[in-house]
């Protein structure tokens, strides 16, 4: 449109778009210390453009669409470096935490061969073995005094309580932190909740000109909170770009706007606890991935509450045998459905993968061939390993398998549980060569246990009498690993590991015994004896338990896989520590790098997403300049239009 009133029109098209250009400068100068925020931009131009007399004339300038700016791989990036740092963080404090346990004030990140020098040490295991050692090396110099017996058996009760106390803070430690991991995993299920209804608003009001910014800012958010508690795979949605699918171990969890899995964990009790149910004992402690419960909570034990309650009349359904176009024509019961179409699967009966309006592995169903009906599963069934996240981080500190670079709290009580029975059987050996129990200097409450089977594998183990086995107690013989404790007693004859097996065997070594060393309770000064014989000065005992300082002995260390080698009880204890010490030095190196690098992500993306206050307060100058240089030509018009009626009139 040409002439007065196309200028006038256009004009007036010009100024709007500047009044929204202004709004949302604003908004985003009130949003600039908002971290969530990603700036938004308004996209200006003519809608068409059309052939006059006079030439090709626009339409009026406009705002076309309201941008926001998003990198999605900077995105991608966050989200990524969020789930690396959340882990390492996580093991960097449980690392740090077990080396107080140890009670060893190492330095050790920077310097683990400080190990040596036990001052650095004084209230670890290092310093107790020495002063038992040191007191025993006095005593075998005046066997007959009694205040050097008392200082004797002083140093052997402090290296028991020692050793007794740091598995008792490991054994703490880890139902600390499995506790926080149980807490986690409830809050990560919160958010792919959340996840899902934002990907649910975001399609109802996408309308492709910004409306759906601040639900994407939010689900951003969510995004990366749950990438500091457990990496999961995120995807765009091909059919819509602007909703997020998640999967972790190529299982579904959010499928545009429905939540289809939750995540459960299944803790070291619970574990032992469904190992007792026979059909159960595969199930181990671990992260697993189950059906959704709607009301909203997770169980993970033998069955979830989902049944036939997730699926609607209508419903379509595919899978193994179940012919094309098959829908749901009815809910029979809590957990069975009836087909439009009979299953043709050949002659199979069992269980298949389903897949629910589209989404692949969305239920598990038994099915009959030349059925309708179909029975889902309620059986929490899909295990998971997690590689990112501060889930993952704390069950790798905790639980994870120890190497030669990576040493766990599961780990180190295993070697704790190793160094107290070496020093109890070598000092028991000299002290008590006869091997009558009753007169050992280390005499620990021990509940022997005849008829001991156990299955590689497996948690329970079935002897003859329980009588005397309590929860926690420690169990050694064949094919129980160290560091092994009583999860549950079952009954008269069965208990629980809190660890599998890891042999199949009958062992008549077995034993339970409520700590790891004791010092025989009626042992006096004036009742120990120095050597076998009873003349004055003697001291053949005494004098051998102080020259075990300078013994080597085998071990079978799980920081080599198990391979046998062999040290002296104190090379053996600073190995330990040793091992911690590198695992927190490589662990911090590696957690500080991470951070390096997502801080540089998150600057690299506020550079496109973040809001400058320069640049804002420069476009907003140039959008109130057009706005008043608009209505200045507006003002023009008017005064050229009020001019020309005049010279009509």
């Amino acid at each position: 449109m040409g002439g007065l009133f196309g200028n006038l029109n256009q004009a007036s098209k010009a100024l709007m778009a500047n009044q929204v250009a202004i709004q949302i400068t604003g908004r985003n100068l009130a949003n600039v210390n908002n971290p969530l925020y990603a700036r938004q931009r308004a996209i200006m131009g003519d809608r068409y453009v059309e052939q006059t007399p006079t030439g090709p004339q626009g339409s009026g300038v406009e705002v076309l669409q309201v941008q926001q700016l998003r990198d999605a791989f900077l995105d991608s990036q966050v989200i990524r470096q969020s789930s690396d740092t959340g882990s390492l963080a996580a093991q960097k404090a449980i690392l740090s935490n077990l080396e107080l346990v140890l009670g060893g004030q190492l330095s050790s990140a920077s310097s683990p061969s400080s190990v040596t020098d036990t001052v650095n040490s004084a209230t670890g295991i290092g310093t107790a073995l020495d002063n038992f050692f040191n007191s025993f090396a006095a005593l075998a110099a005046n066997p007959s005094d009694i205040p050097s017996r008392s200082a004797a058996l002083v140093a052997a009760q402090t290296l028991a309580d020692r050793l007794n106390q740091v598995d008792q803070n490991l054994a703490t430690s880890q139902i600390d932190q499995e506790q926080q991991i149980v807490a986690d995993v409830k809050t990560a299920n919160n958010l792919l909740t959340d996840i899902a209804q934002l990907n649910g608003e975001i399609r109802k009001v996408d309308d492709g000109n910004g409306g759906a910014s601040d639900l994407i800012d939010q689900r951003q958010a969510k995004l990366e909170q749950l990438a500091t508690l457990i990496k999961v795979d995120i995807t765009r949605d091909s059919a819509n770009p602007n909703e997020t699918n998640l999967s972790i171990s190529g299982i579904q969890l959010v499928a545009q706007g429905q939540l289809v899995h939750q995540i459960g964990y299944l803790t070291q009790a619970s574990a032992a606890t469904l190992s007792s149910a026979g059909t159960l004992g595969a199930r181990t402690q671990g992260f697993e991935v189950g059906d959704y419960d709607p009301a909203g909570t997770f169980t993970p034990t033998a069955v979830s509450n989902g049944g036939a309650s997730m699926l609607s009349i209508g419903d379509s359904i595919s899978g193994t045998g179940i012919p094309s176009g098959t829908t749901v024509t009815a809910k029979l019961d809590g957990s069975s459905i009836q087909l439009s179409k009979s299953v043709s699967s050949t002659g199979y009966n069992g269980y298949v993968s389903l897949t629910v309006n589209g989404v692949s592995d969305s239920r598990m169903g038994f099915i009959n061939d030349g059925s309708k009906i179909v029975t889902l599963s309620n059986t929490v069934g899909y295990t998971i390993v997690p590689t990112g996240g501060s889930v993952a981080g704390r069950y790798q500190a905790i639980f994870g398998n120890p190497t030669a670079t990576y040493m766990t709290a599961q780990g180190l009580r295993a070697q704790i549980t190793d160094l107290s029975a070496q020093l109890r059987a070598q000092v028991n050996t000299i002290y008590n060569p006869t091997g009558a129990s009753s007169t050992d200097f280390f005499q620990n409450t021990d509940v022997s246990l005849s008829g001991g089977a156990t299955v590689a594998g497996s948690r329970n183990v079935t002897v003859s009498d329980t009588t005397g086995v309590s929860v926690g107690m420690h169990v050694s013989g064949t094919g129980i690993p160290s560091g092994a404790t009583v999860a549950k007693v079952l009954d008269g004859s069965r208990f629980t590991l809190s660890i599998p097996a890891t042999s199949t065997a009958s062992s008549s070594t077995l034993a339970a015994s409520r700590d790891l060393l004791a010092v025989r309770g009626d042992l006096t000064a004036s009742t120990l004896s120095t050597s076998a014989t009873t003349a004055a000065g003697a001291n053949a005992i005494v004098s051998k338990i102080a020259a075990l300082r300078d013994a080597s002995f085998t071990w079978n260390s799980p920081i080599s896989g198990g391979a046998a080698f062999t040290a002296k009880f104190g090379d053996y204890n600073r190995n330990v520590i040793t091992s911690l010490a590198q695992t927190i030095q490589s662990v911090s190196t590696r957690s500080d790098e991470a951070d390096v690098v997502a801080t540089a992500v998150k600057n690299q993306r506020d550079s496109i997403s973040g809001v400058s206050l320069d640049e804002e307060t420069a476009d907003l100058l140039r959008f109130q300049k057009a706005y008043q240089a608009n209505a200045k030509v507006i003002t023009v018009i008017d005064d050229m239009l009020t001019s020309l009626i005049s010279m009509i009139r």
